[in-house]
């Protein structure tokens, strides 16, 4: 491995072909067997900060709201009548009705289906109680920052509730004309975001698991919250823990995001498109074979447990330097 000026990280991958890396996708990876440790945590994390898909911006009409568990929560999805999108804990303050069962959208914020509190969508202060004039400040749910962008619905987590410290970014493609609308596929996976984006730079195991000729000369750089990964045919783009670009060449672009349901599993969430002179279908098929890849992965990932100090050998230290950069995404770490 070499270090080149800019500050990218050249790895060298040297290692045999597998016969059957099909050898790794069969259903038995969802069928965890009794082992050692049984009942520790898998992963030494909480759940990261950062920004996370919880929904396609199509899918939430105006008045409409959702419940789901996200972040290690029960959450309330819902739209206003004035179009914004919002995000608060499902819980009542009150008298801890889960507002996602029955609640109503009012306006710009949603009332409580058991006493009919309502709270404003954006603060989550309670401002109207339909039997009482006084209002306690503690009266207030937990929202968080949304925005909608490449027409996905992204909620901020940040563990002790700081405000975001980096942005998601616009993927032009997908809104360009001349690339076809864009293809959506969703998995849930027994393993953390980390995992997901430690396994990109791992290129060794892609002989092994997807049996890949080698990868030489391979990327990675590492600058602030981004990090990119190319080879010459691929780039990479994570953006946190949660965000991440891919493009090949003029043929394919692709993004996902991976929104944590708790500290051991999250909802990947891949969406695809490209360009228009390549058939109606063309996203369809290119999503499904970036999946096919990703999946042979699901029985590794929900499989093996993490390593504080792995034995490293020289040309993956590319994987050390990544889990320092990933430290920052985490509230709470010691050291």
């Amino acid at each position: 491995m070499t270090d080149s000026n800019d500050g990218a990280t050249s790895v060298n991958v040297i290692g045999p072909v597998p016969p059957d890396p099909e050898q790794l996708t069969d259903e038995s990876r969802r069928l965890r067997v009794r082992r050692e440790g049984a009942g520790e945590k898998r992963f030494p994390f909480p759940v990261p900060n950062g920004w996370f898909v919880v929904d396609e911006s199509r899918a939430l009409a105006a008045g409409e709201l959702k419940s789901f568990y996200a972040f290690g929560k029960d959450l309330v999805l819902y739209r206003t009548e004035t179009g914004e999108a919002r995000l608060i804990d499902a819980y009542c303050p009150h008298l801890g009705a889960h507002i996602g069962t029955g609640g109503k959208v009012d306006g710009d914020g949603i009332r409580c289906p058991f006493h009919g509190w309502r709270f404003d969508g954006e603060s989550g202060r309670c401002t109207d109680i339909p039997y009482a004039e006084k209002i306690s400040p503690k009266a207030s749910l937990r929202t968080y920052p949304i925005v909608e962008r490449n027409h996905m619905i992204w909620a901020w987590h940040h563990l002790e509730g700081d405000e975001p410290f980096y942005d998601v970014p616009h993927f032009a493609e997908f809104d360009d004309p001349d690339w076809l609308p864009y293809e959506v596929l969703q998995f849930e996976i027994g393993t953390i975001a980390q995992e997901v984006q430690e396994n990109e730079i791992d290129l060794q195991h892609l002989v092994y698991v997807h049996g890949l000729p080698p990868q030489i000369g391979t990327e990675v750089t590492l600058d602030g919250t981004y990090r990119r990964i190319w080879n010459g045919v691929f780039t990479v783009e994570n953006y946190g823990l949660g965000c991440t670009h891919i493009s090949v060449r003029d043929a394919v672009r692709a993004a996902t995001s991976l929104l944590p349901i708790d500290e051991e599993s999250v909802r990947m969430t891949w969406w695809f498109t490209a360009p228009r002179s390549m058939g109606d279908n063309a996203a369809k098929m290119l999503g499904e074979g970036f999946t096919k890849g990703t999946t042979q992965d699901f029985a590794i990932w929900e499989n093996k447990r993490y390593r504080p100090k792995p034995l490293l050998t020289a040309n993956e230290r590319v994987i050390r330097e990544f889990r320092s950069w990933a430290r920052q995404f985490y509230s709470g770490l010691d050291g």
